[in-house]
């Protein structure tokens, strides 16, 4: 039923995935699909406002939250089952939904936080966004 399926982490919250990728990992064996995990980092924005930051400091940034990526991938996914990582710079939610395309994902498996409705309403969510503009099936799961 599927065969690619994306689940973005939380690199600084990985806590807060754990069940999802629980389910992401069950569903990627019981269908023998791979594993696409993902994490974003928000870009400068602005260039005005990138001009305040040293030229090299993105690239450091990149370099290190891959290899934090990579040491969660190693850990926590089994070795049977076909894994790829990236770090995605950007808009969380569209970022997701760009890459999810890009590899011709068939599932997303992402978790959501429980922020109480005024929260969402104020600070909007990613999850909601990835679920409205999903291609895919997108499986939401609750802490």
């Amino acid at each position: 039923m599927f065969n690619k399926i994306l689940i973005p982490v939380d690199i600084e919250n990985v806590e807060f995935v754990e069940k999802a990728m629980e389910v992401a990992i069950r569903q990627a064996k019981e269908y023998d699909a791979s594993l696409h995990v993902v994490t974003v980092i928000p870009g400068f924005g602005m260039s005005m406002v990138g001009s305040f930051f040293p030229e090299d400091a993105m690239a450091k940034a990149l370099t290190a939250v891959t290899k934090q990526l990579k040491k969660y991938v190693d850990t926590n996914i089994p070795k049977e089952i076909n894994v790829s990582f990236k770090v995605l710079q950007g808009k969380s939610h569209k970022e997701i939904l760009k890459e999810s395309k890009a590899i011709g994902a068939d599932l997303i498996v992402i978790p959501s936080h429980n922020y109480k409705k005024v929260d969402r309403v104020l600070l909007g969510s990613c999850t909601s966004r990835v679920v409205e503009r999903s291609k895919v099936s997108v499986m939401v799961i609750k802490p």
